[in-house]
């Protein structure tokens, strides 16, 4: 977060909670989160920071004090129903079905009785195979630790002369789907185990997990087959890995419904793409646009509160700070071409 961000959040803090009891779209609060853990994950920590369980439980009684917890179902009903939910409501969602979702964050939230929406990726589930994002993350790592004897091997593979360990690691950021052969290009050249870390780490949730959070009350969503930039894939790629994806969760939960939130971002999304979706599936739609309106295509847009920075106090009236301003400026809906 840049230091102009830190300032704003920090000046936002500092008013009144009063002022701040209304949320986005129907009064309702809609933080996300990946992860939370006091450990360093190395397969997520060379990518984004995320809170520890301190931060997160004091997160969530600030929350809890100030604003009413609803559960995917409330949701769905207010907007099929067109009644407002309570003021001040939230709902929790968390992207990626990480292990962490099963072994912590799940029992946090039973424990102060807070719903919440896990969104998972089927490829992933079980741990068979590794998310090419993970797989940047674990090559920062390994370059950070053996910057001397692998730098060479990371710029031949890259195509970068002369690069400083900084520029590998900014190139290895910049891979997507269309290009991820060259992580495991590396990972050959250098020795290293993608294989190998799955099975010890285990950083994803396997099926009994994720059907056994379906039967303690949480729902589960999809987030895409395996998580691919939207914007590089066919209209007709975009709707089968959101369509299947939210098939392969029923398969698991046993549910006849599935909530989906897109995987990287929704901004490049067209219309005609939502509409498809929207006629393929049931259920509610969830973008980052953080809190802007957009429920003529039943999609809801979150805001991500794992900044270990700042605190769930201090986004959240930043949030709603700004979410007022685009309001007044006209700027606070999704127009999609």
């Amino acid at each position: 977060m840049s230091g102009l961000k830190k300032l704003y959040y920090k000046a936002s803090s500092m008013l009144p909670i009063s002022l701040f009891r209304s949320g986005g779209p129907a009064g309702l609060l809609l933080p996300y989160h990946h992860t939370v853990s006091d450990e360093e994950l190395q397969h997520i920590c060379h990518l984004y920071p995320y809170k520890n369980i301190q931060q997160f439980s004091d997160d969530l009684d600030f929350l809890l004090k100030y604003y009413k917890p609803v559960s995917a179902a409330d949701v769905s009903k207010s907007i099929s129903e067109q009644k407002a939910l309570p003021a001040g409501s939230f709902l929790l969602t968390f992207d990626d079905g990480f292990r962490e979702v099963y072994d912590i964050i799940a029992p946090i939230l039973e424990k102060k009785g807070v719903p919440a929406i896990f969104f998972i990726n089927p490829s992933f589930i079980g741990n068979m195979v590794l998310f090419y994002r993970c797989k940047i993350s674990l090559l920062i790592g390994e370059l950070k630790r053996n910057e001397q004897p692998r730098s060479k091997i990371y710029a031949e593979v890259l195509g970068i002369k002369s690069a400083t360990p900084y520029q590998l690691m900014e190139a290895l950021k910049k891979i997507d789907q269309t290009n991820a052969s060259l992580l495991d290009t590396i990972a050959d050249a250098t020795g290293y185990s993608f294989t190998h870390y799955l099975s010890k780490q285990r950083p994803f949730l396997t099926d009994e997990e994720v059907a056994h959070l379906h039967r303690r009350g949480f729902d589960i969503g999809a987030h895409s087959m395996d998580h691919p930039y939207y914007k590089l894939l066919s209209e007709e790629e975009q709707v089968w890995q959101t369509v299947n994806s939210c098939e392969c969760v029923k398969e698991i939960t046993g549910s006849n419904e599935c909530h989906f939130s897109f995987p990287h971002s929704d901004m490049d999304i067209s219309q005609a793409t939502i509409s498809s979706i929207n006629l393929a599936k049931n259920g509610l739609l969830f973008g980052i646009q953080n809190q802007k309106e957009e429920l003529n295509n039943n999609i809801l847009h979150r805001f991500n509160a794992e900044r270990p920075e700042t605190n769930i106090e201090a986004l959240v009236k930043g949030q709603i700070i700004l979410n007022r301003l685009q309001k007044m400026a006209g700027r606070n809906s999704v127009k999609r071409n």
